[in-house]
């Protein structure tokens, strides 16, 4: 009996281990908090001096946060010099003065410091949600507000910062743009958790509106990662929206998403569906933070799914999030779909690696129906 009884104990210490991994695992995938990584930088004369990775020796400008709360912001330019530890890039504009001491630091695709740099008379706006909160958002206004407008949405663990890449080609266009927040982004309204786009496209929906009310007289819907699933999931709930859409680096299938996460972290394989399942359970949902369990054949825009406006799609074989695979699934399943190919970018960086193809792209885009 003694034996049983350690048998029980040790059963049930793996089964606490397996819910605490599958708990984990599950918040990795729906947590709002950002996740930006610090590494270790200094000035050398008029370049930056960065540990080498397969991220910061790749072609193209980027940005580097940094400061006590990583508030300034420096624009790095091309690579100068690399060996087998350290990567040497030119320093192009800074906001701060950098210091030729080691210092923390986070790189990132931000190319801009602020909706500034865009547009120096950008105005901070709110959008009345219809829940009776509200969500702030930058307006940047074109040549008229009585014109097409271009709603720019983030992806999730980010901020409007983001868009600004694709907003500065709206502003050589002369299109007004807006930079919207939503419910668990980086600077939008709180949330203990993401939908993955099953509930926030409500917030989308209301942004739109709000362009409407204020003299668009069409909209067209730009979405970076996740972002993907607000526009998508708004059209299954009104096919026509909105006019035109365009999706950078879009997640279109969260279960395949999800599992292959999995497998590039090495799990084993059924950690995938299990995760999948916990995500998907009532209980489960609560004690991860989700307001309701998350749908997952409804997270999959390529099946059961038709789009009823023409859209762009920039993406790239470099994604090791959201494999470029799945991109090419949900384009080969919507014949309305473009898919514009860049350069080998990581997740989200095909603005900074093939600037040339995005602006080209996403310009050649707005001006249909302009």
């Amino acid at each position: 009996m003694k034996i049983v009884g350690i048998g029980a104990a040790i059963l049930g210490v793996l089964a606490t281990a397996v819910a605490l991994l599958i708990r984990m695992l599950a918040r990795r995938v729906v947590g709002v908090e950002p996740r930006r990584k610090t590494i270790t930088v200094r000035r050398v004369g008029d370049t930056i001096e960065l540990p080498r990775s397969d991220l910061t020796v790749v072609n193209g400008n980027y940005g580097l946060w940094f400061g006590d709360r990583f508030e300034h912001h420096a624009l790095i330019g091309p690579v100068v010099s690399s060996d087998g530890d350290r990567v040497t890039r030119r320093i192009l504009k800074t906001t701060a003065p950098i210091s030729t001491e080691p210092f923390e630091a986070q790189w990132t695709g931000h190319t801009m410091s602020g909706p500034a740099e865009i547009d120096p008379d950008w105005e901070d706006v709110t959008v009345p949600l219809r829940d009776g909160t509200s969500a702030p958002a930058w307006l940047f206004r074109g040549t008229s507000l009585e014109a097409p407008w271009v709603i720019h949405v983030q992806g999730i663990r980010t901020s409007r910062l983001v868009t600004l890449r694709s907003v500065d080609v709206a502003q050589d266009a002369g299109l007004t743009s807006l930079a919207i927040t939503y419910r668990g982004s980086g600077d939008g309204p709180s949330a203990s958790a993401s939908t993955l786009g099953q509930r926030e496209w409500m917030d989308l929906a209301d942004a739109i509106a709000y362009a409407r009310s204020r003299g668009a007289t069409s909209v067209r819907v730009v979405a970076w990662s996740m972002g993907a699933g607000l526009a998508l999931e708004l059209l299954r709930h009104v096919p026509r929206a909105f006019d035109q859409l365009a999706l950078i680096a879009p997640a279109t299938d969260w279960r395949a998403t999800i599992q292959h996460a999995v497998n590039r972290a090495n799990l084993p394989s059924a950690v995938g569906p299990v995760l999948v399942r916990a995500l998907g359970a009532g209980v489960a949902t609560r004690l991860i933070g989700l307001p309701v369990p998350l749908d997952f054949n409804r997270l999959n825009w390529g099946r059961d799914f038709r789009m009823n406006v023409p859209a762009l799609i920039i993406h790239s074989t470099g994604d090791l999030e959201i494999p470029f695979e799945l991109t090419r699934a949900f384009v080969s399943s919507h014949p309305n779909a473009t898919l514009v190919e860049t350069s080998p970018a990581s997740h989200g960086w095909e603005a900074n690696v093939d600037s040339e193809v995005f602006r080209s792209a996403l310009t050649t885009w707005l001006a249909v129906g302009s």
